[in-house]
């Protein structure tokens, strides 16, 4: 299995080497991993070092724009350049209390800069769908991206389709409420189509640990496969095979 979205390292007394051997017993063989400012950088840039199985992904997220200057992002461009690396989580969000203007030009300026290197991104998106459809307009054919955890209408994910978008669900879409979500995932094209856990963060199991990582994937992908009609191992294949955008 894939996990096109993960905060490893906001994980709760995080072990590399016992974690990720637990997550090999449980096959999840690749994991997308996210962090949400320049803290963190230094950090994802040697644990992927060691684990190939990682995929790196570099950038401010846009709750912690207000800490850190247009100047941090001159290393990013660096890190974006190094075999696999990917650009994330960036995006906007009207929830959080962050200057919205300074969102738009934080966002702009690394969808810039993974543009200049080729890099994939993942894109966070809460209550701002019109300006995010309208700021990734610009950027159609320039870059590749997918939506995390799509909170989304069924119009929202055509138009992102149409431009070339990946659409991830969390767990999220399992709940009972979600059940407009659900209606979406059962027409997102199977092309377009991630899964991800965004592990710690807003799973359907409290903890932090390898076990409940697990579950938390294996319980989404058999939801899905169920949802779509269509095999485990079928879901397994097209989910690895969509998420490869991110390492061609």
């Amino acid at each position: 299995m894939l996990d096109c979205h993960s905060h490893l390292l906001d994980i709760t007394n995080f072990s590399s080497d016992f974690f990720l051997a637990s997550l090999e017993e449980c096959h999840i063989r690749k994991i997308y991993c996210n962090i949400v400012d320049v803290k963190q950088w230094s950090s994802l840039s040697s644990l992927t070092e060691k684990y190939p199985q990682i995929i790196p992904f570099f950038g401010i997220h846009p709750w912690h724009i207000t800490h850190f200057s247009f100047n941090d992002l001159e290393p990013l461009a660096d890190l974006l350049r190094k075999e696999l690396s990917c650009c994330g989580e960036i995006g906007l969000d009207r929830r959080c209390d962050t200057d919205f203007l300074l969102q738009k030009k934080m966002f702009v300026k690394q969808l810039d800069l993974a543009k200049d290197t080729q890099s994939f991104v993942a894109i966070h998106c809460v209550k701002a769908w019109g300006p995010l459809l309208e700021i990734l307009a610009g950027y159609q054919g320039k870059i590749s991206f997918m939506i995390h955890s799509f909170q989304g209408s069924r119009e929202v994910m055509e138009r992102l389709v149409a431009m070339g978008g990946m659409i991830s669900f969390s767990d999220r879409v399992m709940q009972s409420k979600q059940k407009k979500l659900q209606e979406v995932l059962k027409v997102t094209p199977l092309e377009n189509l991630l899964l991800e856990t965004d592990f710690p963060f807003q799973t359907s199991i409290e903890g932090s640990s390898s076990k409940i990582y697990c579950q938390v994937l294996s319980n989404l992908y058999t939801f899905v496969a169920r949802l779509r009609e269509i095999s485990a191992s079928d879901l397994s294949q097209i989910i690895e095979r969509n998420g490869s955008i991110c390492t061609y």
